[in-house]
């Protein structure tokens, strides 16, 4: 039998789906620039939070730009990743509206589900990053001094917060580990089974991708190792689950 709502989906005229896609868009272009305005309004407090981080060598830290425009194109930057990153969940539900006329209701729940998970492990993973992970690799960096030559610390806001903000979506993306395994077991690509038995070189490939992604000092590639182990074994104990 014929599923009513993909056949509905599938006799819907071509320039319906484009509007149909347009109207998504724009909902979500919307939302951006609403939390873009809202993230400017309290830009100061935001960068207050992303200066004032955990560690014990920010007092040595001198930050300082070199443009006149540039606190000001510094808080849009700001204003717009956070923008983006509040705006992601509604950026989700609405391709979630988009595709779910074209499967059948039990699914097209079942990736909303992996969306809202999505989204929450990716603020775990953000602030587990900005929690731990900035501080203890900032420590390092700025450890590195010479006998010989007296090294001031000197950065520019923008590459400072260039680099907190990079680190804080690496640890949100990394996070995301559970829901590709739930999605890689729905395509019958993977099951519990095939991540004991590849554990090893799971394990070796995510010393890789952490050495890729994180800055290159051991510190902070251990402490998004760690995680992402844990993160593996929970994705075994889920697929387990789903069987």
């Amino acid at each position: 039998m014929v599923n009513p709502i993909k056949n509905k989906t599938a006799e819907m005229p071509f320039w319906d789906h484009v509007d149909e896609l347009r109207s998504r868009f724009i909902k979500s272009l919307f939302f951006i620039i609403l939390f873009t305005i809202f993230a400017y309004i309290f830009s100061d407090r935001i960068l207050l939070i992303l200066s004032e981080l955990n560690t014990k060598s920010i007092d040595n830290i001198n930050l300082q730009v070199l443009k006149i425009t540039s606190m000001f194109m510094i808080k849009v930057y700001v204003s717009l990743v956070v923008g983006i990153i509040l705006s992601m969940p509604i950026i989700l539900y609405q391709f979630w509206r988009f595709v779910s006329p074209a499967i059948s209701s039990g699914f097209g729940f079942y990736t909303f589900f992996l969306f809202t998970l999505s989204s929450i492990f990716f603020f775990l993973g953000s602030y587990f990053s900005y929690l731990v992970i900035i501080p203890v690799s900032i420590d390092f960096f700025t450890s590195m001094t010479s006998d010989y030559i007296p090294v001031n610390y000197n950065f520019t806001l923008e590459n400072y917060l260039l680099y907190i903000i990079w680190m804080i979506i690496v640890g949100g993306l990394i996070f995301q580990l559970p829901i590709l395994s739930i999605i890689f077991n729905r395509l019958g690509l993977i099951n519990y089974k095939t991540l004991v038995e590849a554990r090893r070189f799971s394990i070796l490939g995510i010393f890789i991708i952490s050495a890729i992604l994180t800055p290159p000092d051991p510190f902070s590639q251990i402490m998004f190792v760690v995680p992402l182990i844990i993160l593996y074994e929970i994705s075994i104990l889920i697929l387990r689950f789903l069987r």
